[in-house]
């Protein structure tokens, strides 16, 4: 981190007064520091492009998230500890500019599967979907932050490709248990995952519900977009 001081401090600046970000990555054994936009439509916060994110995390292993927050502290915001604790990525936040920093390092911590309210971005359908896969001994890394309104955008965070890198490849014919499943209910693009737990049955977390067990049909059914199943 050191060694990327004065390019932090220099991206930061470019950035003023929007809150600066980037990564740093380890890449074939050395640690790599890579500035990202953030697109984020309120200048006090940030989100990191997902193309520049997934475009990093395809040449290697993302070890932090670096953002700057201009004219104050670098004390933590509580959407920085409850995205830190959902990505499973540490924190690092400066203050900008005196570049005083804080690591904000990810809560481990056991949650119920069943019951979790929604939170767009912490106790979502991605999420319900990776903390079942590890209950199964599957685990999958952590995804990028989704944009706002992504769905509205037309973004698409479930094509073949980027499920790939999950360790995960499309398939046909019957569903499996742990095979996981894509929606797209009433949208262009994929908007809902979910694990296929077998009998028509499936875990999922929907926005304004609870996450729970449900049927496939005669809702869900029609909106499946593709089966995906571990690469083992």
């Amino acid at each position: 981190m050191i060694q990327f001081l004065e390019e932090i401090e220099q991206h930061f600046s470019r950035c003023y007064p929007r809150e600066g970000c980037g990564v740093l990555a380890v890449i074939k054994g050395d640690l790599n520091w890579f500035a990202c936009t953030n697109i984020a439509e309120d200048d006090k916060d940030f989100i990191i492009d997902s193309t520049e994110y997934m475009k990093i995390a395809q040449q290697g292993d993302i070890v932090g998230i670096v953002h700057s927050h201009p004219d104050g502290s670098c004390n933590p915001s509580e959407l920085d500890i409850r995205y830190c604790n959902a990505l499973k990525v540490p924190y690092y936040i400066f203050s900008y500019p005196d570049m005083n920093m804080h690591l904000q390092k990810p809560e481990s911590s056991t949650r119920p599967l069943h019951g979790r309210d929604y939170e767009f971005g912490v106790n979502d359908c991605f999420e319900a979907m990776r903390d079942y896969l590890h209950t199964q001994n599957i685990n999958i890394p952590p995804r990028s932050a989704f944009e706002d309104n992504w769905v509205e955008k037309g973004l698409d965070y479930f094509t073949d490709e980027i499920i790939k890198d999950y360790g995960y490849k499309r398939v046909e014919g019957n569903m499996q248990k742990n095979d996981v499943i894509i929606f797209s209910v009433r949208s262009n693009v994929g908007n809902h995952c979910g694990v296929y737990l077998g009998d028509d049955i499936f875990f999922h977390h929907a926005e304004n519900r609870l996450s729970c067990r449900e049927n496939l049909y005669p809702f869900w059914k029609k909106y499946i977009t593709g089966v995906y199943r571990y690469a083992t």
